[in-house]
């Protein structure tokens, strides 16, 4: 969050449409065009938007996937709300597993830290895997495969394989966008297929992301809304867009806000 309110509504203009006008900033926030462009400049310095001649365009396009590291200072409040609501899901004893993602990572550490014991954790992630190391009486299950170093995850052919001879309470994924138009997406093929067989193989089936992410998409599809069990975002995603998504069937729960 943006402590200048009017950034917070020049980034939803440009998840929901991709590029806006110096002119149409202008009337929406009743300032003049110097004014909108001296914020404009502000927020490319600080590498939220690219100016073009006469307004801004998102820096993300479908293809466009940021590093570990460059994610995990990001929206971390809703990250960790996110991750507690997902904890809360799981039940001593389940079988769950756990993809690459800033979130899950917040979920792994609660596994770990957490009450509830029995529960065998499978990953993809070499930065999960060494989180979970930290609990002797977690059993983890590594996926692997083709490393992609960017954010630690095995993907490819040995990954779908195992993924085949498995079977899980619980399935928890993560995504780079989701829409009410196409459903949850991620940029790189190999990623969207490994968590669309996780969904396969899971007998509940969670997606886990916050709500910056809503209102684009990336290039590859990983689900529709309707492949999924439930949806867990936080407190910032409008209710007529939770309603919607409640229409096509899907579980949306919102993560409480930390007081």
């Amino acid at each position: 969050m943006f402590a200048d309110p009017r950034k917070n509504d020049i980034m939803n203009l440009l998840n929901e449409k991709s590029s806006v006008s110096v002119s149409e900033l202008s009337k929406l926030f009743k300032i003049s065009e110097v004014s909108v462009r001296k914020i404009l400049v502000s927020m490319e310095q600080a590498g939220q938007l690219r100016r073009t001649w006469g307004g801004a365009v998102s820096i993300y396009s479908s293809l466009h996937e940021l590093s570990n590291e460059e994610k995990l200072p990001k929206h971390l409040e809703e990250k960790k709300a996110i991750a507690q609501a997902a904890y809360d899901c799981i039940n001593d004893g389940d079988a769950v597993f756990l993809d690459s993602g800033t979130t899950t990572i917040q979920l792994a550490r609660l596994i770990v830290s957490g009450p509830k014991r029995n529960i065998m954790v499978a990953t993809n992630a070499t930065n999960i895997s060494m989180e979970l190391a930290k609990a002797s009486d977690i059993q983890s299950v590594i996926i692997g495969g083709e490393f992609r170093q960017k954010i630690f995850s095995c993907v490819g052919y040995i990954a779908l394989m195992c993924l085949d001879h498995l079977c899980f309470d619980k399935g928890f994924i993560t995504g780079n966008h989701f829409s009410l138009e196409h459903g949850f997406t991620t940029p790189n093929l190999q990623e969207a297929e490994i968590k669309h067989r996780v969904l396969t193989v899971s007998k509940n089936k969670y997606i886990l992301m916050d709500s910056s992410k809503f209102g684009d998409d990336s290039l590859a599809l990983i689900a529709s809304p309707k492949e999924a069990d439930h949806v867990i975002t936080d407190w910032n995603l409008s209710s007529e867009v939770i309603r919607q998504f409640s229409e096509l069937g899907l579980n949306v729960i919102v993560a409480k806000k930390a007081e």
